[in-house]
């Protein structure tokens, strides 16, 4: 059997956005293609992986595209220079990778990635690039495919799992990549995580305490500059390290016309399309003679956008730390272990919690879905993300933001060689120890357990929801050690990896 160890990578959640647009892109995308176009944006995030193997994994992304039900009417949502990101700096929220504003309406039941390369940084500084199957070409199925409407929006999530993609070879001497990915059409009640956006403000509504952010969203096949829509509600905070040190201040100082032109980055939940007017100018229609008509006409264009409710503004530099909880939190500050940031330090760094008064939020502490929680929920060992500055006189870091990772330490990832399967009962061959002991496992697959179906060829590599669970299967499971009885194991989801290359 061969020796694994599986690494949280985590996920990398795409939200394809559309937006209704003129023009079209010269692409089909099926025979049932309609009349119109949308725009499709991908917005990239990631979970954690284990900080005791890895600093980095840099993921280039070469292609993106969305497949028809019979594989025609590729339409590219991305080509060009390869986009380098690094995986577990997106653990906690999501940025923008890439827009497109004419894709075809139709329907689409695959997504094709197309990664170059995947890079793991070592925590002790080497690094190894392990070898994607089929060139990098992943097809990731859509149950039920789904459509593109104009001036609708379709929303799609994409988790690449790290537990069951990564593995230590048998030699030990480096790393298998084997995809396991889902991808899921998202409705009305998908949370997703928080996004962050850095651009321009460009124009501010004090009437509607809005402003419009440019610069933000990166643009395919387009010199169009799309920008979002950032609202304000009561538990909006506004932070300031230009003027007064990174503190709170009033909303009123940031939607404020003085502030045009001005950089910021925005924290907050992605919310739903809107359409503002853009410059309007005036011209003078003519008549059927060419003659210029007395009236002038006022013309404006319209444009759709990504809305987001802003949780914290920064203006000016802040510090981005991540780490884990040292200190529980006393209401005031807390301290914290600082693994990864600009800054990395030997000893405990203490965090300030910033407080509001009247008409002025002050530090915001929310988990990654963007849920505002209480202080008490920082608490050891608990992995954070901070957004601070740092008082280099009172040796403190004064937060803006504090991201506190909630989520169920107690959830176990193993992997290994089904030897039989009766019901929903499976007796498992382990690829290392498990739930305590050295031997097979007994494995009950919960009620609405989620199951994956992973197919390796030398060409490429499909991922299809769904599947049956047969002996001799290799298989990765996640849930949870049955605390009540040694050696079982309860699992949450499955995925069958169905490797055909030699």
């Amino acid at each position: 059997m061969i020796s694994s160890i599986f690494i949280r990578l985590g996920f990398i959640s795409v939200l394809v956005l559309s937006i209704a647009s003129c023009g079209g892109s010269g692409e089909t995308a099926s025979s049932n293609t309609g009349i119109g176009t949308g725009t499709v944006g991908i917005l990239l995030t990631d979970k954690p992986a284990d900080p005791s193997l890895f600093t980095s994994i840099n993921a280039t992304i070469n292609r993106v595209e969305l497949l028809g039900s019979d594989d025609d009417g590729k339409v590219v949502l991305y080509d060009g220079i390869d986009k380098t990101v690094d995986l577990l700096r997106l653990k906690n929220e999501s940025i923008p990778f890439t827009f497109r504003d004419d894709v075809p309406t139709g329907e689409y039941c695959k997504i094709r990635l197309i990664l170059s390369e995947l890079e793991l940084v070592l925590t002790d500084g080497s690094k190894d690039y392990p070898k994607l199957p089929g060139n990098g070409k992943l097809d990731l199925v859509v149950r039920d495919c789904f459509t593109v409407e104009a001036n609708k929006a379709v929303t799609l999530q994409i988790d690449i799992d790290g537990t069951n993609s990564i593995h230590i070879t048998s030699n030990a001497k480096g790393f298998n990549f084997r995809p396991v990915i889902f991808v899921d059409v998202l409705d009305g009640e998908f949370i997703a995580k928080l996004i962050r956006l850095e651009g321009e403000i460009t124009r501010v509504d004090t009437v509607n305490n809005t402003l419009i952010l440019c610069n933000a969203l990166p643009m395919y096949n387009s010199g169009d500059d799309k920008c979002a829509l950032i609202t304000f509600d009561k538990d909006s905070a506004f932070f300031d390290n230009q003027a007064y040190a990174g503190d709170p201040r009033a909303l009123s100082e940031l939607v404020d016309e003085n502030r045009i032109g001005e950089a910021v980055t925005v924290v907050g939940r992605a919310q739903s399309f809107v359409s503002y007017d853009d410059e309007c100018v005036d011209h003078h229609d003519e008549d059927d003679d060419g003659k210029e008509e007395d009236e002038d006409k006022e013309e404006c264009e319209y444009h759709h956008l990504l809305s987001v409710e802003a949780i914290a503004v920064e203006a000016g530099d802040f510090l981005q730390l991540e780490g884990n909880v040292a200190t529980n939190s006393d209401g005031k500050e807390f301290g914290m272990n600082v693994t990864n940031g600009p800054i990395v330090l030997s000893e405990e760094l203490p965090v300030a919690l910033q407080a509001g008064s009247a008409g002025i939020n002050g530090t915001r502490i929310v988990t990654k879905t963007g849920e505002l929680i209480d202080h008490t929920q920082i608490i050891v060992p608990r992995e954070v993300a901070v957004d601070g500055v740092f008082d280099a006189t009172a040796k403190i870091l004064k937060s803006a933001l504090v991201i506190v990772d909630i989520s169920d330490a107690d959830s176990t990832q193993i992997t290994g060689s089904v030897l039989s399967v009766t019901g929903n009962e499976l007796i498992l061959s382990p690829d290392t120890t498990a739930c305590g002991i050295a031997g097979d496992l007994s494995v009950t697959v919960e009620e609405g357990a989620v199951i994956t179906t992973v197919t390796i060829t030398e060409t490429g590599s499909e991922i299809m929801p769904g599947g049956s669970i047969a002996a001799d299967q290799t298989i990765g499971l996640n849930g949870s050690c049955d605390t009540a009885t040694t050696g079982s194991f309860k699992a949450s989801s499955a995925v069958i990896v169905n490797d055909t290359r030699p």
